[in-house]
């Protein structure tokens, strides 16, 4: 299992940092522009929210030195460079917070855990894993000292300290720290509350990326039942679980089974947030992949072009989604030795990936790869060869 899908698991986030609330004082320039960045950073809108963010940095560092508005601005400061992939610029801004938050708070506050946490999530998103676990150690261990060793607000340390260790092959260890997460949890709300779900969800992938699906399928199945039972047979909270079973059925090429299931995560797509969501997109492309896997490529066509209509319409011609669905479609295409279909979409998302990852992003070079593949399929070995060139440059540096 590739480490990205471990940083899914990570609880804290710089993002999160964005529903502190303010102080209780009668509001001062601080709180307004707090209040405005807050709405535009929802909107995505970064570049306003900065200059509002900055905006409410000026007011704080005028505040008394013991004020947590100051690191408090600084992590949403950081928040915004870390959503921008801007990581240089996050990293002293969260740096700082962390030192004020130890002056101000003490060692053994659990806020003080949190700025840890943000910190170590920052690394982590880098990869810097060696940097990010003493950071997530620490902060287990500070909210241990301050909460007690099974209070639920430490699921949060353990679920980031176990992805960390997770993402570097370190199974027994992650599988340690999930485990006490999921248990404390029972302890907290009981065997059968959807707080348990994640943390099944969790459990499993860890033995999925063993390969123990003799351990991972009960666990998927218990997620689905206790969400089903608790929340309904339509719930959304049911996708994820869904998924994650479905693609286990498909490595074991159980491919019914796996059907049955994406199916279903589909109609829950559907009936929960609409037939043109672009939530649908993932159910669809998930679908599709599957029916390619089996050579049902007339199957699988519509639900790709489907997807690719979806984000065309919400999100515009060149948005990096976009890039994505034609990447599949095109392999899809590929796969039937249908070229002349095949490439106008991957020149299409070869040029946006380019614009919006860079022309040395891992993601431009499979594409680069995809299309030096289809090149020589079709005879013109000269141009292939000019792409093998691009990606040999890329991938040595």
């Amino acid at each position: 299992m590739p480490n990205g899908h471990w940083q899914r698991l990570i609880a804290v986030c710089l993002a999160s940092a964005i529903g502190l609330a303010g102080c209780e004082d009668a509001k001062i320039p601080w709180d307004k522009h707090v209040e405005r960045g807050d709405l535009l950073f929802q909107q995505g809108r970064f570049k306003e929210a900065e200059e509002h963010y900055r905006a409410a940095l000026t007011e704080a560092e005028q505040l008394d030195e013991r004020d947590t508005r100051l690191p408090q601005t600084l992590t949403k400061l950081a928040g915004i460079h870390d959503a921008q992939g801007e990581y240089a610029q996050a990293e002293p801004l969260l740096h700082r917070a962390v030192t004020l938050n130890e002056r101000i708070l003490g060692d053994q506050d659990p806020e003080f855990a949190v700025s840890l946490s943000n910190l170590a999530a920052l690394y982590y998103t880098q990869r810097n894993y060696e940097q990010a676990l003493p950071l997530f150690e620490r902060a287990l261990h500070v909210r241990e000292r301050a909460l007690g060793m099974n209070h639920l607000d430490l699921t949060l340390d353990l679920k980031n300290l176990a992805g960390a260790l997770a993402a570097q092959k370190q199974y027994d260890q992650a599988e340690a720290h999930f485990i006490r997460a999921l248990a404390i949890t029972e302890k907290a709300v009981g065997k059968n509350d959807p707080a348990l779900i994640e943390h099944l969800n969790n459990l499993a992938l860890l033995y999925r990326a063993q390969q123990d699906d003799g351990k991972a399928v009960p666990l998927l199945e218990r997620a689905i039942a206790v969400n089903t039972e608790t929340l309904g047979a339509e719930s959304p909270g049911l996708i994820g679980s869904l998924n994650n079973l479905a693609f286990l059925y498909m490595t074991q090429g159980a491919f019914s089974k796996a059907e049955v299931l994406l199916k279903r995560a589909l109609r829950i797509h559907e009936t929960s947030f609409g037939s043109d969501n672009p939530r649908l997109v993932p159910s669809l492309t998930n679908l599709a992949q599957l029916y390619r896997l089996r050579e049902q490529f007339e199957k699988a066509e519509p639900l790709l072009v489907r997807a690719l209509d979806i984000n065309e319409k919400k999100f515009g011609a060149e948005d990096q989604t976009i890039a994505n669905v034609a990447n599949n479609l095109a392999l899809l295409y590929f796969s039937q030795e249908n070229y002349a279909k095949a490439e106008p979409l991957l020149t299409r998302a070869l040029a946006i990936n380019e614009k919006t990852l860079g022309k040395d992003h891992p993601t431009v070079v499979r594409t680069l790869k995809n299309y030096a593949a289809l090149l020589r399929k079709t005879n013109r070995e000269n141009e292939a060869k000019e792409l093998d060139v691009r990606i040999a440059a890329t991938t040595k540096e």
